[in-house]
């Protein structure tokens, strides 16, 4: 296995324009870590000049270095390998940008997120900034794809390389854009140098935004947000997080995240009356649906066909499920299929997730000896789109600390389906990253009563 530093890679993560950023293993421990070695794009080199883009490698690793917080991705380790540098730091498998269906075309929708979740990252995003700005650093590049999300959902924003730091100066050159097109601040774009803490508050504006609503905001719906975020008090906090001039946005992360924290609150009070006045409607006849069982090997060209996915990786259509629950499993008379009803305690890798649906067989879980991972098809069945506002009003069915879980079906010899049940998308990830387990048994040809309660 090839190492660099004393560490195995394991697997690539991507290039940017100084580096290479590698999936290795801590020797110690085993845990997975990220590894960015320089290795500078050939454009940027031929711009700058190999000294220079060494010199803007080792400005991020100072970066990384200086600035500590719970919410900013940490250093673990520095080196030199055959005469380039690299660093290492801790690795999360999710990406705020993946987690959305935000793409290389960033003017295509996104999946909008429920909006106490929508806060809570952009609070975590303002907290880990206020760090920088203490010091003096402004992170010049604050979008979805630069916010790593943890096991348990938590912010680590990365992806240092542009950051502007007291005393160090950028090269300026109309040949290379530092920021990102409509999260960059109107200043940042016309010189990177005139960033300041206000352009990093911008783009946190833009990103809580399309968080919230799926869309960027464009000078035609700066102010114009959909139901239920159309109130005066959600104007005024947009009109002042992405103003052109930045005078006008607020002072500081700080002083963001107050307001922020009060939009909340009137959020939660409106929140709370519309689910007194909000009623269940009638539920439709469900059909008897019928879905694959038997696992099988998808590529992603392959995927949005072959599982019945729209632009989003979201299923075409939703099942109107008919929930029965019997202790810890739940029976669906629309499929037939028995269901974990709480999931895995623990986070597993894909391996330790088939090792622990073995376990449920042997023990004869619930009195069953049938239980596997569900298929994509399976799992298709009981995901559902956040709506406004059954779901923040009714009680959810399965439980919610259960957010993603894996399938049965693979996508390569290292990598495997899982699904999202907070958005009800679909993706694929390593088998070494870390998901909870659902299990499936079944299906049952009719209703438990004639099947015997397990």
């Amino acid at each position: 296995m090839r190492r660099i530093g004393g560490y195995p890679i394991v697997g690539a993560l991507g290039r940017g324009g100084m580096g290479r950023v590698y999936r290795v293993l801590e020797p110690e421990t085993g845990r997975l870590l990220a590894l960015k070695i320089l290795d500078p794009h050939p454009h940027l080199v031929s711009v700058l000049g190999e000294p220079q883009a060494r010199r803007l490698f080792l400005v991020e690793t100072a970066v990384m270095e200086k600035v500590r917080h719970p919410h900013l991705a940490a250093m673990i380790d520095r080196g030199v390998h055959d005469g380039r540098p690299f660093f290492v730091m801790e690795y999360h498998c999710h990406q705020l940008a993946d987690h959305i269906g935000e793409g290389d075309v960033l003017e295509r929708p996104t999946r909008p997120l429920p909006a106490h979740e929508a806060f809570r990252i952009t609070r975590e995003i303002l907290q880990g900034l206020a760090a920088m700005h203490r010091l003096g650093v402004v992170h010049r590049d604050v979008k979805p794809a630069n916010v790593l999300l943890t096991e348990n959902d938590n912010v680590k924003l990365i992806d240092f390389g542009l950051s502007k730091i007291p005393g160090v100066s950028f090269p300026k050159t109309r040949r290379i854009v530092v920021g990102t097109p409509y999260y960059a601040a109107p200043e940042q774009e016309r010189d990177p140098e005139a960033a300041t803490a206000a352009s990093d508050l911008y783009s946190v504006g833009v990103v809580f935004y399309r968080l919230l609503t799926g869309h960027l905001p464009s000078e035609l719906s700066r102010a114009v947000l959909p139901h239920p975020f159309d109130g005066p008090s959600w104007k005024a906090f947009f009109r002042k997080a992405i103003a052109v001039n930045p005078a006008a946005r607020y002072r500081s992360a700080q002083g963001m995240l107050r307001a922020l924290r009060a939009l909340q609150k009137s959020f939660d009070a409106s929140l709370e009356q519309a689910c007194r006045l909000w009623h269940e409607e009638a539920p439709r006849r469900a059909e008897p649906v019928r879905c694959r069982r038997e696992a099988v090997k998808i590529r992603r060209q392959e995927a949005e066909k072959f599982f019945d996915l729209d632009a989003l990786w979201r299923p075409r259509h939703e099942t109107s499920n008919r929930w029965t629950l019997y202790g810890d499993v739940l029976w669906d008379g629309t499929t037939g299929l028995w269901w974990q009803r709480g999931g895995s305690s623990q986070r597993l890798t894909w391996p330790e997730a088939r090792a622990a649906v073995q376990r449920l067989r042997d023990a004869r879980f619930c009195g069953r000896s049938d239980w596997r991972l569900p298929t994509v098809d399976e799992l298709a069945t009981v995901l559902k789109r956040p709506r406004y506002p059954d779901t923040f009003c009714l009680e959810p069915v399965f439980s919610r600390d259960v957010r993603r879980f894996w399938s049965a079906d693979r996508c390569s010899f290292r990598s495997a389906w899982y699904a999202s049940s907070e958005l009800g998308y679909i993706a694929v990830q390593d088998f070494s990253c870390r998901m909870h387990v659902r299990a499936v048994a079944g299906p049952e040809e009719g209703p438990p009563e004639r099947q015997g309660e397990p």
